[in-house]
Protein backbone atom coordinates (compact mmCIF):
# COMPACT_ATOMS: atom_id res chain seq x y z
CA UNK A 1 0.00 0.00 0.00
CA UNK A 2 3.01 2.50 1.10
CA UNK A 3 4.28 1.83 -2.82
CA UNK A 4 0.83 2.39 -4.58
CA UNK A 5 0.84 5.98 -2.63
CA UNK A 6 3.80 7.38 -4.94
CA UNK A 7 0.96 6.73 -8.29
CA UNK A 8 -2.20 8.12 -6.55
CA UNK A 9 -3.62 11.69 -5.98
CA UNK A 10 -1.62 14.34 -4.41
CA UNK A 11 -4.16 14.52 -1.51
CA UNK A 12 -5.80 10.92 -0.75
CA UNK A 13 -6.56 11.23 2.50
CA UNK A 14 -9.05 13.88 1.90
CA UNK A 15 -11.02 11.09 0.19
CA UNK A 16 -13.55 9.66 2.15
CA UNK A 17 -15.05 6.08 0.67
CA UNK A 18 -17.99 8.18 -0.71
CA UNK A 19 -16.02 10.38 -2.56
CA UNK A 20 -13.90 8.40 -3.76
CA UNK A 21 -16.20 6.09 -5.30
CA UNK A 22 -18.05 9.66 -6.71
CA UNK A 23 -14.28 10.68 -8.09
CA UNK A 24 -13.34 7.64 -9.88
CA UNK A 25 -17.35 7.36 -11.33
CA UNK A 26 -16.58 11.04 -12.91
CA UNK A 27 -13.43 9.78 -14.74
CA UNK A 28 -11.15 11.97 -12.31
CA UNK A 29 -8.57 9.04 -11.92
CA UNK A 30 -8.16 5.85 -13.88
CA UNK A 31 -7.84 3.16 -11.21
CA UNK A 32 -9.14 2.61 -8.19
CA UNK A 33 -8.09 -0.29 -5.98
CA UNK A 34 -11.31 -1.42 -4.12
CA UNK A 35 -13.54 -4.38 -4.42
CA UNK A 36 -16.34 -5.48 -6.10
CA UNK A 37 -18.39 -4.70 -3.74
CA UNK A 38 -17.87 -0.95 -4.61
CA UNK A 39 -19.20 -1.44 -8.33
CA UNK A 40 -23.06 -0.92 -7.21
CA UNK A 41 -22.43 2.52 -5.81
CA UNK A 42 -19.94 3.75 -8.31
CA UNK A 43 -22.42 2.91 -11.18
CA UNK A 44 -24.89 4.81 -9.12
CA UNK A 45 -23.17 8.07 -9.92
CA UNK A 46 -22.10 6.51 -13.72
CA UNK A 47 -24.85 3.93 -14.69
CA UNK A 48 -23.13 3.64 -18.26
CA UNK A 49 -19.56 3.42 -16.78
CA UNK A 50 -17.49 0.47 -18.10
CA UNK A 51 -15.43 -0.99 -15.79
CA UNK A 52 -12.98 -4.19 -15.46
CA UNK A 53 -11.33 -5.53 -12.98
CA UNK A 54 -8.19 -7.47 -12.03
CA UNK A 55 -6.36 -9.34 -9.15
CA UNK A 56 -3.58 -7.07 -7.51
CA UNK A 57 -0.43 -9.00 -7.73
CA UNK A 58 1.09 -9.56 -4.55
CA UNK A 59 4.22 -11.57 -5.77
CA UNK A 60 6.79 -11.61 -8.58
CA UNK A 61 5.45 -15.43 -9.47
CA UNK A 62 1.31 -15.09 -11.02
CA UNK A 63 0.86 -18.61 -10.13
CA UNK A 64 1.37 -18.23 -6.00
CA UNK A 65 -1.16 -15.26 -6.46
CA UNK A 66 -4.58 -15.51 -5.06
CA UNK A 67 -7.62 -12.87 -5.25
CA UNK A 68 -8.83 -11.52 -1.83
CA UNK A 69 -12.58 -12.16 -1.23
CA UNK A 70 -14.68 -12.31 1.68
CA UNK A 71 -18.63 -12.91 2.01
CA UNK A 72 -19.70 -9.98 3.48
CA UNK A 73 -23.57 -11.02 3.69
CA UNK A 74 -25.16 -13.90 5.55
CA UNK A 75 -28.73 -14.83 6.70
CA UNK A 76 -29.48 -16.71 10.24
CA UNK A 77 -32.34 -17.32 12.45
CA UNK A 78 -32.16 -16.25 15.91
CA UNK A 79 -32.62 -19.46 18.63
CA UNK A 80 -35.67 -17.23 19.89
CA UNK A 81 -37.47 -16.60 16.65
CA UNK A 82 -40.70 -17.05 16.97
CA UNK A 83 -42.21 -17.37 13.41
CA UNK A 84 -38.88 -19.84 12.11
CA UNK A 85 -41.27 -21.83 9.28
CA UNK A 86 -41.88 -18.20 7.47
CA UNK A 87 -38.40 -16.98 8.15
CA UNK A 88 -36.77 -20.35 6.85
CA UNK A 89 -39.64 -19.67 4.07
CA UNK A 90 -37.87 -16.55 3.19
CA UNK A 91 -34.78 -17.67 3.20
CA UNK A 92 -35.54 -20.50 0.66
CA UNK A 93 -37.06 -17.93 -1.54
CA UNK A 94 -33.82 -16.22 -1.52
CA UNK A 95 -31.75 -18.85 -1.95
CA UNK A 96 -33.28 -20.06 -5.20
CA UNK A 97 -31.30 -19.99 -7.93
CA UNK A 98 -32.73 -17.41 -10.32
CA UNK A 99 -33.28 -14.59 -7.04
CA UNK A 100 -29.50 -15.71 -6.17
CA UNK A 101 -28.15 -14.83 -9.43
CA UNK A 102 -30.48 -11.53 -9.47
CA UNK A 103 -28.37 -10.32 -6.64
CA UNK A 104 -25.18 -11.08 -8.49
CA UNK A 105 -26.18 -9.36 -11.09
CA UNK A 106 -27.41 -6.10 -9.42
CA UNK A 107 -24.17 -6.32 -7.23
CA UNK A 108 -21.67 -7.43 -9.43
CA UNK A 109 -21.01 -10.14 -6.57
CA UNK A 110 -19.68 -13.63 -6.57
CA UNK A 111 -21.94 -16.02 -5.39
CA UNK A 112 -21.53 -18.63 -2.26
CA UNK A 113 -23.77 -20.75 -3.13
CA UNK A 114 -22.60 -23.99 -5.19
CA UNK A 115 -24.34 -24.05 -8.40
CA UNK A 116 -23.49 -22.52 -11.62
CA UNK A 117 -23.94 -19.03 -11.97
CA UNK A 118 -23.31 -16.24 -14.16
CA UNK A 119 -20.55 -13.69 -13.35
CA UNK A 120 -20.83 -10.01 -14.40
CA UNK A 121 -18.21 -9.37 -16.81
CA UNK A 122 -16.67 -7.06 -14.39
CA UNK A 123 -15.61 -9.89 -12.65
CA UNK A 124 -14.09 -11.53 -16.10
CA UNK A 125 -10.20 -10.53 -14.45
CA UNK A 126 -10.77 -12.55 -11.27
CA UNK A 127 -12.62 -15.43 -13.40
CA UNK A 128 -10.15 -17.81 -12.88
CA UNK A 129 -9.37 -17.04 -9.48
CA UNK A 130 -12.67 -17.78 -8.50
CA UNK A 131 -13.27 -21.01 -11.06
CA UNK A 132 -10.25 -22.87 -9.25
CA UNK A 133 -10.53 -21.61 -5.85
CA UNK A 134 -7.31 -19.49 -5.68
CA UNK A 135 -9.00 -17.11 -2.69
CA UNK A 136 -8.05 -16.22 0.50
CA UNK A 137 -10.51 -14.30 2.93
CA UNK A 138 -10.22 -10.49 3.29
CA UNK A 139 -7.60 -9.45 6.20
CA UNK A 140 -10.00 -7.62 8.84
CA UNK A 141 -12.53 -11.12 9.33
CA UNK A 142 -9.61 -12.06 11.90
CA UNK A 143 -9.35 -9.21 13.97
CA UNK A 144 -11.60 -7.29 16.26
CA UNK A 145 -12.93 -4.20 15.11
CA UNK A 146 -11.89 -3.03 18.10
CA UNK A 147 -8.58 -2.50 17.04
CA UNK A 148 -9.38 0.19 14.41
CA UNK A 149 -6.87 -1.26 11.71
CA UNK A 150 -8.39 0.80 9.50
CA UNK A 151 -7.26 3.94 11.51
CA UNK A 152 -3.50 2.79 11.63
CA UNK A 153 -3.57 2.03 8.13
CA UNK A 154 -4.48 5.28 7.63
CA UNK A 155 -2.03 6.78 9.88
CA UNK A 156 0.65 4.06 8.95
CA UNK A 157 0.08 5.71 5.10
CA UNK A 158 0.61 9.14 6.42
CA UNK A 159 3.32 9.06 8.78
CA UNK A 160 5.15 6.21 6.89
CA UNK A 161 6.39 4.41 10.02
CA UNK A 162 6.41 1.01 9.40
CA UNK A 163 8.09 0.17 12.74
CA UNK A 164 5.66 1.72 14.63
CA UNK A 165 2.51 0.73 12.71
CA UNK A 166 4.14 -2.88 13.37
CA UNK A 167 4.49 -2.52 17.16
CA UNK A 168 0.91 -0.62 17.52
CA UNK A 169 -0.61 -3.49 15.52
CA UNK A 170 0.95 -6.54 17.29
CA UNK A 171 0.12 -4.84 20.97
CA UNK A 172 -3.29 -4.34 19.92
CA UNK A 173 -3.39 -8.11 18.63
CA UNK A 174 -2.60 -8.82 21.82
CA UNK A 175 -4.46 -6.73 23.97
CA UNK A 176 -7.87 -7.42 21.67
CA UNK A 177 -7.56 -10.81 21.14
CA UNK A 178 -6.45 -11.76 24.67
CA UNK A 179 -9.58 -13.92 25.35
CA UNK A 180 -9.41 -16.05 22.15
CA UNK A 181 -5.74 -16.43 22.83
CA UNK A 182 -6.47 -17.93 26.17
CA UNK A 183 -9.07 -20.15 25.09
CA UNK A 184 -6.51 -21.48 22.17
CA UNK A 185 -3.81 -21.91 24.81
CA UNK A 186 -6.00 -23.94 27.19
CA UNK A 187 -6.76 -26.08 24.55
CA UNK A 188 -3.66 -26.93 23.48
CA UNK A 189 -2.79 -27.48 26.98
CA UNK A 190 -5.94 -30.10 27.05
CA UNK A 191 -5.28 -31.57 23.47
CA UNK A 192 -1.74 -31.30 22.79
CA UNK A 193 -0.28 -28.38 20.53
CA UNK A 194 -0.77 -30.36 17.22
Amino acid sequence: MLQLLQYGEDGPFAYSYNDACTAFANGQSAMFTIGSYAVPQIKSVNPDMDIDSFVMPANNQAEKSILNSGVDLQFCLTRSCKNKEAAYEVLDFLLEHENVQAYLDDQNAVPCKNESFELAPILDGMKAFIEEGRMADYQDHYYPSEMAVDAQIQTFLIQQDTDAFLEKFDKDWLRYNRDIIRLVEDYQKQNGSN
